[in-house]
């Protein structure tokens, strides 16, 4: 080798190991500067840079470099909180240790490409300080200003982890303090090179929100030109009121406890130029959820054990329909303090719920309620308690809201949305109904309930179908089935209700009722059909009552009662209106009806009228006698009423009347009441037959024919009782005759007919024995002689048998049938006080001749016209053994004078006639019996004109002349004296010859007859005869 070569090899190695020389010095130097100098230089930097940029001091602990591996490690970053704030001493953001490695193949990328990156004990320290302002506000705000160059960086992130996070939330505002702990991340890494792209990023997220477990895993690829990412949440039990501040509940409502628990998957894809998809997927769940609601009038707590909802598939952008469902366990609603449910539910199920927002349609498939409770209870102002539960409080008047634009059911394309609802099931539900508005009433309970509703329309356009079937109080039940819809109204239904105890719902008549069921049950089997428009409503069936009992709340008496009330074969129209019913039966029934001292029957007064005013009582004592109401005025004829009825029936009956109209009241009982009536048909008469008895002795029957329901009322009746003890009657006999009644028996037959509005009654009383008692002081009595009125109705035996005929029109606004019976009894006493001898001759069909007994002027001889009347009164009197007759006999002092002169006369002449009998020998007797002939009239005559000492004419020679007869009759006249005393002697030998007549003919005792003082005056008017003898009664 050369030595030219030599050196210049020597050269070349030279300048080789120089470089290796400066480079090995350089790569020392790096070494050095970045372990001992560029650690230090990097801290102050960091620290001045950041401090100057957030406005807050950061601080670094340490930073380790490693310049050959490109490591970096940074401990016990910390970034305060402003100086001079009231949260100087904290951190706002504080990291224990951040290592990174720079890979060397950022140099090939011209990107930075780190190939791990590791944050352990990262925390965020985040205050709320008022609306809209926390304290990383200005950093936000300095962001934001920053301006954006637009320009793409490159990056590449691998083998991300974050350890032990902690993150916390301080809301000064609602003073609340959140905080998620525990926090780990991993990403296995992030880039968006184009060789990365396709690669899936697989991040993993875990921590404790406020204690509870929070995962999230995902994949996604974001920097591809089709999008995709799943991401997966879960949560698990999540204590619910660290965070309820940030829910929207409303203010009054306050959430007790809760927790969530979720296991979600978001899946996200997004193809370059179409739309995104959004799916949701998976399980969410509430937990032991309780809320206290005060906001109400009626403050409560509602809590569920358990709420699961699956979402099958949720299309958060609404390109394809969403599925879901739900299953809500043990929920219930508790008033405040009260410890029982008002509202439960073991577990409700909503299955396969179907969202179209592109078709605006939404569907349930089945919605079932098992053990659904429910206890209402109907307050005493006659609300019920549930409404209160969502009604606000009466003390808090509700703002006014502004009147909303007018809404619709479309929306805002104008096509309305479309709900339908598969099936709804209750099963083995409970209903309990208290009604607290009356006494000591059992609740009804419904237990249990089981209803199936399926083709649901929500629209009510198409009919769905129904099926019911429950249990009423254990021993009632109910079954429906059929279809129903409600737009238009449209129900088609079959029934059958059993023993339904009505007592728990008769609340909802309110106030309108003054009675009380107190017991009863219902029963009904048949359709119901409702449709068209106007609306048709049919009903046809079978009805049944059974066990009644209504209570007078006023009267605090039982009303009406019975054991069963039978309506068969219903048919029931509402358009037109017709009623038709096979037939009516009814057993073993009570009533209670009373006329009040008003004059009102309290049957009327069974519903409430508002606008109604009872009379007082001074106006009704003032009105007619009678005790029963008038009847209202009515047309003759009417429209016949659309009701058919096929039959009455009864059995058992009694009806207990109490007038208290009366002072002292009047009662009476109707028992065995059995019969029937019917038809009752607008279009013929029905026929009646009713048996029974008064006060259980006294047998009672009616029969006949009546129409009700034709265009007027036809009535054709008979009936009658046998035996009524008439004691009972003593406030009616008290009230209008002025005495009780001690003893007696009635006993009626009657006929009533009413044809055209007229009413003609027949009416034949008998009284037994009527023995009246103490005397009563009424204003109403009667001023006459009561006792003579009875002795003149009564018979030999005690007995009083009258005919009492009655007419009048119904249709006379003051027509009252009690009242023209009670007239007619008043007034035929009346007349039997006031004009016995009238009363006598009704009965005995001889008119009022009876008081008298005419004589012949100047005569006291019974004539055969007077000894006719004074036959019949001997009758009468035999019969009325308690009747004393008085007689008054009278003289005419212008008629009977000249009479009576002719009488003595005639007397004179029969006396002369009578003397020469007696002369020859002959017994004569009395004058009476004197026969005088014509031929031996004159010859009489001139002897007793002989007789005479009046100046007698004169002939001649100074003797009496003898005179014609007719001269001798009329000086004779001239001569008998007829004075006052004359009359008077008249008078009393009429009457005398009258009571000798009914002593000797008539057989009357001789104590039941009084001659009376003598009477001579001219009768009134001069119509009238005074001769004659008086008869008077006492």
């Amino acid at each position: 080798m050369s030595p030219t070569s030599l050196l210049r090899r020597f050269t070349s190695r030279k300048r080789l190991g120089i470089g290796l020389g400066i480079l090995a010095a350089v790569i020392v130097l790096f070494g050095l500067l970045g372990y001992f100098w560029l650690p230090g230089y990097a801290k102050t930097k960091l620290e001045t840079l950041l401090s100057e940029a957030v406005h807050r001091p950061v601080t670094v602990q340490s930073i380790d470099i490693q310049p050959y591996t490109l490591e970096l490690t940074v401990r016990g970053f910390r970034v305060g909180e402003k100086a001079g704030g009231v949260d100087a001493d904290k951190a706002l953001l504080s990291i224990d240790e951040l290592y990174t490695n720079l890979s060397i193949a950022s140099i090939a990328r011209q990107a930075p490409v780190i190939s791990a990156l590791s944050v352990k004990g990262p925390a965020v320290r985040l205050v709320r300080e008022g609306e809209q302002h926390f304290n990383i506000t200005d950093l936000i705000e300095d962001f934001m200003k920053r301006p954006d160059d637009g320009s793409k960086t490159m990056f590449s992130v691998r083998n991300i982890t974050i350890e032990d996070g902690r993150f916390e939330f301080v809301d000064r505002l609602k003073k609340s303090q959140q905080e998620i702990s525990d926090i780990r991340i991993g990403v296995p890494f992030v880039a968006n090179f184009e060789t990365d792209e396709q690669t899936w990023v697989e991040p993993h997220f875990s921590a404790k929100v406020n204690g509870a477990p929070l995962i999230l895993n995902g994949k996604v690829r974001p920097f591809t030109k089709n999008r995709e990412a799943t991401l997966e949440l879960k949560l698990n039990d999540v204590d619910l009121t660290r965070i309820d501040e940030y829910s929207p509940i409303p203010v009054g409502i306050s959430l007790i406890c809760g927790h969530f628990d979720s296991d979600l998957l978001l899946t996200f894809t997004q193809v370059d130029g179409e739309s995104p998809s959004m799916v949701l997927t998976g399980t969410a769940a509430l937990r032991k959820l309780e809320i206290e609601n005060h906001a109400v009038e009626a403050p409560y707590a509602a809590k569920f054990d358990r709420l699961d909802v699956k979402l099958t598939e949720i299309n958060l952008n609404g390109q394809k329909p969403s599925h879901a469902g739900l299953v809500l366990a043990d929920a219930a609603i508790v008033r405040k303090s009260e410890s029982e449910a008002v509202l439960s539910l073991q577990k409700l199920n909503v299955e396969k719920v179907a969202v179209d927002t592109k078709q605006q349609s939404a569907t349930v498939g089945a919605v079932t309620l098992e053990r659904f409770k429910t206890s209402m209870r109907r307050e005493a102002d006659g609300r019920l308690d549930l409404v209160k539960l969502f009604a606000s409080p009466p003390s808090k008047s509700a703002p006014i809201p502004a009147t909303p634009p007018a809404t619709s059911a479309k929306a805002e394309g104008g096509k309305p949305w479309a709900a339908r609802l598969g099936s709804l099931k209750l099963v083995a539900a409970v209903l309990r109904f208290e009604d607290s508005t009356l006494t000591n009433a059992a609740p009804m309970m419904i237990d249990p309930l089981d209803l199936t509703v399926t083709d649901i329309d929500l629209s009510g356009a198409a009919p769905l179908k129904l099926a019911l079937k429950a249990s009423v109080n254990q021993k009632g039940g109910l079954e429906t089935n059929g279809s129903l819809a409600w737009a238009p109204l449209m129900a088609d239904l079959a029934i059958d209700a059993k023993d339904i105890d009505i007592v728990s719902l008769q609340g909802w008549a309110g106030d309108r009722l003054n009675a009380l069921i107190t017991r009863g049950a219902a029963s009904f089997k048949g359709n119901v059909k409702v449709e068209g428009t106007p609306l048709k409503v049919g009903v046809n069936g079978d009805s049944r009552f059974t066990n009644f009992n209504v209570l007078d709340k006023v009267n605090a008496m039982d009303l009406v009662r019975w054991r069963s009330l039978d309506i068969s074969e219903i048919e029931f129209v509402n358009e037109p209106l017709r009623v038709d019913i096979k037939s009516i039966a009814i057993a073993d029934f009570f009533a209670y009806v009373v006329l009040s001292s008003q004059g009102q029957l309290n049957l009327k007064d069974i519903v409430r009228q508002d606008n109604g005013k009872e009379p007082s009582a001074k106006a009704a004592s003032a009105a007619a006698p009678p005790p029963t109401p008038t009847n209202s005025s009515s047309p003759a004829t009417s429209k016949p009423a659309p009701v058919s009825i096929g039959r009455v029936v009864m059995q058992g009956g009694n009806v207990n009347f109490n007038d208290q109209f009366i002072k002292p009241n009047y009662r009476a009982n109707l028992t065995g009441l059995a019969g029937r009536v019917g038809p009752l048909d607008p279009k013929k008469p029905g026929e009646i037959d009713i048996s029974g008895a008064v006060d259980k002795t006294a047998p009672l029957k009616i029969n006949g024919k009546v129409d009700t329901m034709g265009k007027e009322l036809y009535l054709d009746i008979i009936a009658s009782a046998k035996g009524i003890d008439m004691p009972t009657f003593s406030p009616y006999s008290g009230k209008y005759v002025g005495y009780a009644i001690e003893k007696g028996k009635l006993s009626v037959d009657i006929h009533y007919r009413v044809e055209k509005g007229e009413l003609t009654a027949e009416n034949n009383v008998f009284l037994d024995q009527l023995t009246l008692g103490e005397k009563v002081e009424s204003p109403d009595a009667l001023s006459i002689p009561i006792n003579l009125a009875l002795a003149l109705l009564k018979n030999r035996r005690g007995e009083i048998d009258v005919h009492l005929p009655i007419s009048g029109s119904i249709n006379d606004p003051q027509f009252s049938i009690g009242g023209l019976i009670v007239k007619v009894i008043l007034n035929l006493l009346t007349k039997a006080a006031t004009a016995p001898f009238a009363l006598l001759g009704s009965l005995l069909g001889e008119g009022e001749k009876l008081s008298e007994v005419d004589f012949s002027p100047g005569s006291a001889k019974i004539a055969p016209e007077a000894e006719k009347r004074l036959q019949v009164l001997s009758k009468a009197l035999t019969d009325r053994p308690a009747l004393k007759l008085e007689i008054t006999g009278r003289a005419d002092p212008e008629n009977d004078p000249a009479a009576l002169k002719r009488t003595i006369l005639e007397r004179k002449v029969k006396a002369e006639k009578l003397k020469e009998s007696v002369k020859k020998g002959l017994g004569g007797g009395s004058l009476e019996d004197v026969e005088l002939k014509p031929e031996e009239y004159e010859k009489y005559l001139t002897l007793a004109y002989k007789e005479e000492k009046f100046a007698k004419p004169k002939n001649v020679v100074g003797l009496n002349k003898s005179l014609p007869v007719p001269e001798m009759e009329q000086l004779m006249l001239a001569n008998i004296n007829a004075d006052d005393s004359e009359m008077r002697d008249l008078a009393e030998r009429r009457a005398v010859a009258a009571r000798d007549w009914l002593a000797e003919q008539g057989a009357i005792p001789g104590d039941r007859i009084f001659v009376l003082e003598p009477k001579v005056e001219v009768e009134a008017g001069g119509k009238k005869s005074g001769s004659r003898a008086e008869f008077s009664l006492r």
